[in-house]
């Protein structure tokens, strides 16, 4: 019995050690958006993430991404659009109407994103007038709000990353 008990004990310590190592191959993004000078929604203020489900950096389209966003302070049954902005190329990944409170939000699934260092909400579609923004500042780009990354280390590395994981030197 005693054998039994020791090797459950090593087959679990195993697997906990083994969760850093599938964790540092995610990119999970949490953003904090504040309004941009000049905002129409001075007051506006939003959440969201944007997390990486599968696939290689380096094998685009291959990667997999999941986002949700939430918004409020927004001026009441407008459209909006999120726009990532990654090496300064911009992608819409979803839109939606405010209700009478002026509070929205949307999600959605897509592909292909290398490391985005922006993120946008704009009146009406991917070329309208910036409302609000987060800005990944880790990697110097300037801007209001906030990305920070959690577990964002994948193999092989992927552009503008500054983690280290394992494995690398």
């Amino acid at each position: 019995m005693k054998t039994l008990y020791v090797l459950f004990v090593a087959v679990c310590l195993g697997g906990v050690a083994a969760l850093p190592a599938l964790a540092s191959h995610e990119g999970n993004n949490a953003l904090t958006f504040a309004p941009v000078a000049g905002s129409p929604s001075a007051d506006a203020s939003g959440a969201g993430i944007v997390n990486y489900v599968k696939g290689q950096s380096t094998e685009e389209p291959d990667t997999a991404w999941t986002s949700s966003f939430h918004f409020s302070g927004l001026t009441p049954d407008t459209t909006y659009t999120v726009v990532l902005f990654a090496f300064g190329v911009p992608k819409a990944v979803c839109a939606f109407t405010s209700n009478g409170n002026g509070r929205g939000g949307c999600t959605s699934t897509f592909t292909s994103l290398d490391r985005f260092g922006s993120a946008q909400l704009r009146l009406g579609g991917g070329s309208g007038t910036p409302v609000l923004q987060a800005t990944r500042h880790s990697t110097g780009d300037v801007g209001p709000g906030e990305i920070i990354s959690h577990g964002d280390c994948r193999e092989p590395d992927q552009p503008r990353s500054l983690c280290v994981a394992p494995g690398r030197r």
